[in-house]
């Protein structure tokens, strides 16, 4: 078969780190010739990005490879990713699969692609994450895209009971900062007006240095450059986020006014058994401060929804923390068993109905949290940043905020992948509408 003239389509399962590592394979597989398609589309080879942070997604990866080969019996398929890292012999298993590669050999995917089928069986090479490995997947052509990701950071030294992640990514590791800024600089230079900072715990930035560098630093070699773009932070950690960072955004010009601090559990017992570094106070402390010194600040948290030893008193204590603060939204998850983790040996396993009837009122009072924030901005004038794709209900022109709400506008495409002011005056389920 002349996979000369074939198409390569790849999907992403997962983080925004996933998505950057993505978007770096597309551009190998650009650069040895070949044409990238919609994952919908006829292709000589599928590369499927896979994720392993639940059950769920492990399960979302072996359904897309069937659905592949099920549609296209001849054409290769490609598993990567983090499922592919943590449980090699699971993928290699799976009907169709013909290359397993891990993590740190994404790079290797044109090589696989140029081999073609493999009828005995997938090949697996899948090499040891766990002593970490330099960021030298770098993405370059952020084709069709308007916020763009940016990791500066893989890994994670962390080791929380419930997460696998380390295992997939491996020791924490930092871009060179003089790296991340030609990055940058480049990526404005070609007209992007947005730049996610992303990393598997980017907080933890700079520590692998040992020249004093973190996150904070990186953020004021960023605002002191004056690019004409805004900066998003993907995501920090409560205890990250102390009076010098929260002064710092303050009184930022360039990095956007939203956050998002994981809590997974308002109950102290709950997180000490998560194996957290902070109290439910601390994080209500952090969240009141910000929301009071960062000017219209987005604050964003994950929960966990029915970890080991969570009781109904556990779940209360962390549902009215979450109600009595100045959150915008929520991002739910019932608690996933992964093997590897300090957590499936656990005690005090909940029932799924529990889990799924607690997820109910988190997910009542997220809709609740988003609207009230919402609210607050009726009839106000913001700045929007249009994005390439209309939305798929309304048809209509879609972007956000710097403090990440959802905007829809009716507008023409020439609007597309710019900034607009418009006046907000209303909701409309999960966005509001901004009027030119």
């Amino acid at each position: 078969m002349d996979f000369e003239k074939k198409k390569v389509a790849v999907t992403t399962l997962g983080c925004r780190s996933n998505q950057y590592d993505s978007t770096a394979m597309e551009d190998f597989v650009r650069g040895a010739g070949f044409e990238i398609a919609s994952f919908s589309e006829e292709a000589g080879a599928y590369i499927i990005n896979t994720c392993t942070v639940t059950h769920k997604t492990d399960s979302e990866g072996r359904q897309l490879v069937r659905k592949v080969r099920r549609r296209h019996p001849d054409s290769v398929i490609i598993v990567t990713g983090c499922y592919a890292q943590v449980s090699p012999e699971e993928v290699s298993a799976i009907e169709g699969v013909d290359y397993v590669l891990g993590n740190p050999e994404k790079d290797r995917v044109v090589e696989c692609i140029k081999k073609g089928r493999q009828t005995g069986g997938a090949v697996v090479e899948v090499g040891d994450y766990r002593e970490g490995a330099p960021l030298k997947l770098r993405a370059q052509n952020h084709r069709g895209r308007t916020r763009v990701n940016l990791k500066v950071q893989d890994g994670c030294n962390k080791n929380c009971a419930f997460c696998v992640i380390p295992l997939a990514r491996g020791t924490s590791k930092s871009l060179a900062l003089d790296d991340v800024m030609a990055e940058i600089k480049g990526l404005v230079d070609n007209g992007f007006k947005e730049m996610v900072l992303t990393g598997i715990h980017l907080g933890a930035y700079g520590m692998d240095f040992t020249c004093g560098y973190s996150i904070l630093k990186l953020l004021r070699e960023i605002e002191a450059a004056s690019f004409d773009a805004h900066f998003r932070i993907s995501s920090l950690d409560p205890d990250e986020v102390g009076p010098e960072m929260i002064g710092f955004l303050a009184g930022a010009k360039t990095i956007c006014n939203h956050l998002h601090l994981p809590i997974q559990s308002g109950d102290d017992k709950i997180l000490r058994l998560m194996n957290r570094p902070y109290s439910a106070r601390g994080f209500a402390e952090t969240v009141t401060r910000l929301s009071k010194e960062v000017v219209d600040i987005s604050i964003g948290t994950d929960v966990i929804v029915g970890f080991p030893g969570e009781g109904e008193l556990e779940f209360e204590n962390t549902y009215n923390l979450l109600k009595s603060l100045p959150l915008s939204y929520l991002h739910i998850f019932p608690y996933s068993k992964r093997t590897k983790t300090a957590a499936i040996d656990m005690p005090g396993h909940n029932d799924p109905r529990v889990i799924k009837e607690r997820s109910a009122r988190l997910h009542a009072l997220d809709a609740e949290m988003r609207k009230a924030f919402y609210g607050r901005f009726i009839g106000r004038e913001m700045t929007v940043l249009v994005e390439s794709a209309r939305d798929k209900k309304t048809g209509l022109l879609k972007g956000r905020t710097t403090n990440y709400i959802p905007v829809l506008i009716d507008g023409g495409d020439e609007l597309k992948c710019s900034e607009v002011v418009v006046r907000l005056t209303g909701i409309i389920d999960d966005n509001m509408v901004g009027c030119l």
